[in-house]
């Protein structure tokens, strides 16, 4: 038998640990949100979406699926998604090195920030990211390329903020109308199994509310109301919407907190009054997230049940106003 040289050794193992250093962990990022539509067979679903990536990955020679990572229900216009923190997170761990999408509109809509995260963040962490239907690949991207990426990039942001200030207004329209537009129904009701825009009363969770009414009148304070809840181990709001299967993530803890119990006795949804509008979130307006004044809430009277009267509730406000140091 022939003898290999140890020069002919050496040169294979380095070809070897070219090939394998070449080779790219793959994270397949899927994205669904409200305004997508839905079914299975729809072209932005996330089995279609996710078909599409793992075929592609499969019939690359330097590719190797890590994960998929998927957000459904969405919205492209922010990056607080679960699914994409994570991927960042084994992203900055390094166990991700490549970023495969369906088109540029999965990872993002917002122009500024998905601008920062393609050319500043990912490419400080050496990751490459391909958008399979805007046929682009950062590996192989020329100049010409980024200028029409960049433009797609904008007209998505631009797309995103059209369909806010559509469903902005659509939303104002059903508040006005006294219809509940919220994902969960205020604690003591639910929503109405004939008309998923109005509340009915929930008799489980309505007698603790009354409680809580009748022992705030009666002077005890926030505080207070929360230990004698805990103590008879009633669950709090999120975790009884979590048993009631209406939450899918389940709260760390199920403790009453005096601000939960400020926050239901200056509701005046328990008078039977419809107030929506709390706060305000507009892509269109560039707005986040803000608290809107009481004067500036959508309160459309006697659209439901109310747990308690008019008497009692004005008292109680009376209480909380006065006696602020029993918050503490």
């Amino acid at each position: 038998m022939a003898r290999i040289s140890r020069k002919a050794v050496i040169l294979g193992q380095t070809a070897e640990m070219q090939i394998q250093t070449s080779m790219y962990n793959v994270a397949a990022y899927v994205r669904l949100s409200v305004e997508d539509g839905s079914g299975e067979k729809h072209p932005e679903s996330i089995a279609m979406q996710r078909y599409l990536l793992e075929t592609y990955i499969e019939k690359q020679p330097d590719m190797k699926l890590y994960q998929v990572y998927c957000d459904s229900g969405e919205s492209g216009t922010n990056f607080e998604r679960p699914a994409f923190i994570r991927m960042m997170g084994d992203v900055r761990k390094q166990k991700v090195n490549c970023i495969v999408v369906k088109d540029l509109s999965r990872f993002g809509r917002n122009y500024v920030e998905t601008g920062y995260y393609l050319e500043t963040i990912l490419p400080s962490l050496k990751v490459r990211f391909v958008a399979l239907n805007d046929q682009y690949d950062s590996q192989k991207g020329e100049c010409g390329e980024e200028l029409v990426f960049s433009l797609k990039n904008l007209i998505n942001d631009l797309y995103a903020k059209d369909i806010s200030q559509k469903i902005h207004s659509a939303l104002s329209i059903k508040q006005k109308k006294g219809e509940f537009i919220g994902s969960l129904a205020p604690y003591g009701y639910q929503r109405s199994m004939e008309d998923k825009h109005k509340l009915e009363v929930d008799p489980e969770a309505a007698l603790v509310v009354q409680e809580i009414f009748k022992r705030r009148y009666a002077g005890e304070s926030f505080v207070q109301i929360a230990k004698w809840l805990d103590n008879r181990g009633i669950p709090s709001p999120s975790f009884y919407q979590y048993q009631k299967g209406h939450k899918k993530i389940k709260p760390t803890a199920s403790v009453w907190r005096a601000q939960t119990i400020k926050h239901i006795i200056s509701n005046p949804v328990y008078l039977g009054h419809m107030a929506q509008g709390r706060t305000k979130k507009s892509l269109c307006d560039g707005i986040l997230k803000a608290k809107i004044p009481r004067e500036g809430w959508i309160v459309v009277k006697n659209t439901h049940k109310a747990l308690v009267s008019q008497e009692v509730f004005d008292k109680v406000q009376t209480i909380r106003n006065k006696d602020n140091y029993q918050f503490l």
